[in-house]
Formats: C-alpha cells, sequence, structure tokens
C-alpha cells in the first residue's frame, strides 16, 4: 500500500514540475570548498590538481524537455538572437525530445519529464543565460558530483553501486529515462551518473595543459574546438561511468544522449518554505540512517519496498542503526506535527 502511495506521490509532484520553470527550490547550495579534481587511473585525467571552488547554486535535476519546449515559445527563436554566438542553432526536433504542433514547442509525448536532448552547446548556454543562470565549468560539475565540501570518495555520484544512482549499460535498455528516479547523491543532486551526459562552459583542453593555470574557480582554456560533457550516459558500462570521466563535442553538435543543468551564482529571493524540511541521510546508508527535522518527529516508520513494515519509532529520534536492516530500496515516513514526509532510500552494505 505505501509504494503505490509513494508512486501516487511522485507522479503528482513530476506532473506539477512540468507546468513551471526552475525557481529556487530547484536549485542546491554547493558551499565552497577545494578537492582534487581527476583520476590517478586514466590518462584523459591525469594529473591531478586541487582546486578551490566558491559556493554556487546546480539544479537538482537535468533540464527536461517540458523546461526547454517552454522557454523555446518564450524565447521566440530556434537559434541565439544575439550576442557572440548570434545566429547559432540551439536544438534539433526529435521524438524524444522536443517537438512542434500548431505552431508551438511541446516535449514529446510520453517523454515531458526526460532529459531535454538534441540541444546544442550554444542552446543549452542560452537557456541559462535566458533564466539568469550559466553552464556549470567542468571543475563545479566534478566538485558536485563528489559531493561539494563533504565529499565521499565514491566510484560513481553518491555510491560505489552504480544501479542506485545510474542509468547506464545494466539497466537503461540503451534509451534514456526520466529525471530524478534514482537515489541522489550526497549533495542531493539526481542523475549526476548516467542517463545522458551534460554540458559544462569549458572548452575541452588536457588537463597537462593547464596544470599552470589559476587553481581557484577555473573556467579551462579561452578557446578550442569541443566543449566538455561529464557524467557518462545510457550505454557506457560501469567502467566507464565513474564520476571523473570526461568527454567532449562540438558545441555546434546534438545527441540524443547529451543534456545540461544550470548554475546560479546566486539566489536573488530564497524562498521560505511554508512547512518544516525534513532530510533523511547518508543516502545510500551503510551502519546507521540520520534524519534532521525542522520540527520534532511525531512518529518515524521504515517499509521495504513491499509495503512491508520493518522498522518503527513514536520517538523524536535523529539516528536509526540499520545492522538488523538487510541491504535494498526502503521508504521513510516521517511525520511531524506540520506534516508527513516520504523519503525513498536505499541501503548498501
Amino acid at each position: 500500500m505505501l509504494k503505490k502511495i509513494y508512486i501516487i506521490i511522485v507522479g503528482i509532484l513530476m506532473t506539477v514540475a512540468m507546468q513551471a520553470q526552475l525557481s529556487n527550490d530547484d536549485f542546491i547550495e554547493i558551499q565552497s570548498g577545494s578537492f582534487s579534481m581527476g583520476n590517478t587511473s586514466y590518462s584523459r585525467e591525469q594529473p591531478v590538481r586541487t582546486l578551490a571552488i566558491s559556493t554556487f547554486y546546480l539544479s537538482k535535476k537535468v533540464i527536461t524537455n517540458s523546461q526547454y519546449a517552454t522557454f523555446i515559445n518564450e524565447y521566440g527563436n530556434s537559434t541565439v538572437k544575439d550576442g557572440k554566438y548570434a545566429g547559432q542553432k540551439m536544438f534539433v526536433s526529435d521524438s524524444w525530445g522536443i517537438v512542434e504542433e500548431n505552431g508551438q514547442w511541446k516535449a514529446a509525448s510520453g517523454y515531458e519529464n526526460y532529459p531535454a536532448i538534441h540541444i546544442t552547446w550554444y542552446g543549452a548556454n542560452e537557456f541559462c543565460k535566458y533564466y539568469g543562470g550559466r553552464l556549470p565549468t567542468e571543475a563545479e560539475w566534478e566538485y558536485a558530483a563528489k559531493g561539494g565540501k563533504n565529499q565521499i570518495s565514491y566510484t560513481y555520484s553518491g555510491s560505489n553501486t552504480a544501479t542506485t544512482v545510474a542509468w547506464y549499460y545494466d539497466n537503461s535498455s540503451h534509451i534514456n529515462h526520466a529525471v530524478g528516479l534514482k537515489v541522489a547523491n550526497t549533495t542531493r543532486l539526481y542523475d549526476m551518473s548516467g542517463n545522458v551526459y551534460q554540458w559544462c562552459s569549458d572548452w575541452y583542453s588536457l588537463y597537462s595543459d593547464l596544470v599552470n593555470a589559476d587553481n581557484s574557480n577555473p573556467r579551462g582554456p579561452d578557446s578550442g574546438i569541443a566543449k566538455v560533457m561529464r557524467g557518462g550516459y545510457r550505454s557506457l558500462g560501469s567502467a566507464d561511468l565513474h564520476l571523473t570521466h570526461r568527454e567532449s563535442m562540438s558545441p555546434d553538435e546534438s545527441t540524443n544522449f547529451v543534456g545540461f543543468r544550470m548554475v546560479k551564482d546566486n539566489l536573488t529571493a530564497i524562498n521560505t518554505p511554508s512547512e518544516s524540511e525534513v532530510s533523511v541521510f547518508p543516502n545510500p546508508a551503510k551502519e546507521f540512517l540520520k534524519i534532521n527535522s525542522d520540527s520534532e518527529l511525531r512518529s518515524v516508520n521504515i517499509y521495504n519496498s513491499e509495503g512491508k513494515l520493518i522498522f518503527s519509532s513514536n520517538e523524536n529520534i535523529s539516528e536509526i542503526p540499520l545492522k538488523k536492516i538487510n541491504s535494498g530500496i526502503y521508504f521513510v515516513c516521517l511525520e511531524t506535527e506540520i506534516k508527513t514526509t516520504i523519503r525513498k532510500i536505499v541501503i548498501d552494505k
């Protein structure tokens, strides 16, 4: 029963998300810090550099077909209208992407909440500019994928198990999937591994060519012939899906396996939540599960994927030991005096 209720709730939330463009609630604050960028195991990801990153705000999810279609209808053009990229093609119609109907652009039926695809780098860049943002730098993207200032050394973004956080060769059936269906990483970002590659702002170059570059908020070389893409995509094997994997493509090209996210340097009007916030972490969890709630908890119940109750507490607890709970997918139901919240978690021992 709980599983059915959860599916209904997710469906309602996804439908609402399709009807609006990005709000402040759609961004995650990635706090400033430093990290080691790169990977000594792969030649294209060497040498490893220590970089400092300032605070920025990254969209929780990849931009969707519905959001991009709304943008194109508002923008009123299929090519960049002005600036140094004026005249560049922004997108190509696709049966998995956006299509034209009666003189208006819309998401292809059934693909509303899927990643916006067949978007050129120019088209992704213009979307972000139009809504007061920008594309992430490659360094920002990797910093966020690794967990920001509170990094955990995972193979993929948020887990050592690809299936938990990613659509890839073993589970995607070589098709794109709706955004936000896998478990988020430790910074609450979805689909940072797999499903579709994501455009970054940087021109592509070898890391060895950047060893003398600025190590504070680097933005890549001043020019090039291809733009960086990060995150992997639906048909990569688990070895190539590692979170430091990088690829590139000409900015005027587009495919059905490349999308993008959006960055804002600041949020000018922070929304004040009308309800208390409840967070459950880490996710995936191993030895314990922590709960952070703005309001006092009245009850905490954990159900397995079949809806069977496996843990129950009527106390205002902040930590649950997981020694007696097996690996798998679970639903945590948390009740405060204000609301009931359901969180999907993975226990990965």
